[in-house]
């Protein structure tokens, strides 16, 4: 009963946010905003109106992700203490150990530097074209090669 008395509650705050007391201010700005939009010359990039917002929402989506991989992990953690499972048991059920974690934060630094050095080519080879997202691709991909001869490394 209180969830839907608070999301009713806060549909209507949203809906009184946004209320306004003049329609014919709002559709007075709405046309001088039309009227500015023709006179403006159209950017050069049009991507970057539908770059920023996709990659928010993705780092959003990610971060939620994250966040409940761990709250889950904790309490699955906090289960098996709880039933008193053996040691060894437990570390088979996790499956992680302190190698997997500096393995991950391996993968991401060669992966970051891998970014950053085809980002640099990128910048320095100017006109950014497909040439730029080949760059881009054999950094990513010779970044992830690194990382697999690290791990064959590893195994030995």
């Amino acid at each position: 009963m209180n969830r839907i008395i608070l999301c009713i509650a806060g549909i209507l705050v949203s809906f009184m946010a946004t209320a306004q007391d003049k329609a014919d201010s709002l559709s007075g700005h709405l046309q001088q905003g039309l009227n500015q939009k023709i006179a403006e010359p159209q950017s050069q990039a049009p991507g970057k109106e539908i770059i920023a917002p996709v990659l928010i929402v993705c780092l959003l989506i990610f971060l939620i992700i994250t966040i409940t991989k761990y709250i889950l992990e904790y309490r699955l953690k906090n289960k098996i203490v709880n039933r008193g499972i053996s040691e060894q048991l437990s570390a088979t059920i996790l499956g992680k150990n302190n190698y997997n974690k500096t393995d991950d934060a391996f993968k991401w630094a060669i992966l970051l530097c891998g970014i950053a050095i085809g980002l640099t080519i990128t910048y320095y080879t100017m006109p950014l074209n497909i040439h730029s997202l080949a760059i881009m691709a054999f950094c990513t991909g010779v970044s992830y090669l690194a990382y697999f001869f690290y791990l064959k490394n590893q195994k030995r």
